[in-house]
């Protein structure tokens, strides 16, 4: 049974069932099952590394960042450090957004959060089989070190 709660976050009010979803990523596997290249590998490595503030946001919302997502990694900066993005999936809706930070083209809007950009939109790209509904993508764009070896 869903059971939703409304919550501010950043600049939006979202609707959600954080059990729900946090039952999900317990079930789930962790990203690597389905791609075992090094910056996925990095990637769930850094996820033990991440500031308090972002594993509060991902706690928050009852997602596991080791979990289910989608990894991208564009570039190494200057610095030896890496451009990440990823998105997850949770069970709610969006109630209010960001009026002012509306893009065309059904872009997300963005929020700062100690150095990572985030945002909340209902377009949706693969979401799992059997993901319950209503459901949210959670968007985050980082720059991370690299700790594989």
């Amino acid at each position: 049974m869903i059971t939703m709660i409304q919550m501010k976050v950043g600049p939006w009010v979202i609707e959600t069932d954080v059990n729900l979803t946090k039952n999900f990523y317990n079930n789930y596997h962790v990203i690597t099952k389905d791609c075992s290249c090094d910056y996925c590998a990095n990637y769930i490595l850094a996820c033990a590394n991440f500031p308090p503030e972002i594993k509060n946001f991902f706690d928050s919302l009852g997602i596991d960042p080791c979990k289910e997502g989608e990894i991208s990694h564009y570039i190494e900066n200057k610095d030896g450090t890496h451009l990440y993005s990823a998105f997850y999936h949770m069970i709610g809706r969006v109630i209010t957004k960001p009026q002012v930070w509306e893009l065309p083209n059904n872009e997300i809007s963005i929020f700062s959060l100690a150095g990572y950009e985030i945002g909340f939109s209902e377009d949706l790209d693969l979401v799992p089989e059997g993901f319950p509904t209503p459901t949210i993508q959670v968007e985050i764009e980082m720059t991370i070190p690299w700790l594989l070896s």
